[in-house]
């Protein structure tokens, strides 16, 4: 029986090595799976749109930052007008 050898042979090994888990994706999918099994999918998902979600804080922030720039920009446009 003839082994292979030369670039193959190293392609092939290299090629063949598992991926390993990120601790990222392990924790994606723990949490998906304790999600299933509690039953706290939709739970989160109407808790997460409402006035007290995340997201929804996040764009009021970013929103009220936006007007308030808004606001120091006209009133520094309007000193440097003779």
């Amino acid at each position: 029986v003839k082994r292979p050898s030369g670039m193959s042979s190293l392609l092939g090994k290299i090629g063949s090595k598992k991926q390993k888990m990120s601790t990222l994706e392990k924790s994606k999918l723990d949490w998906e799976s304790f999600k299933e099994e509690e039953g706290i999918v939709e739970e989160l998902a109407i808790h997460n749109r409402g006035k007290d979600g995340y997201i929804e804080r996040k764009a009021f922030l970013e929103r009220v930052d936006h007007r308030q720039f808004e606001i120091e920009r006209d009133l520094r446009l309007s000193r440097m007008k003779p």
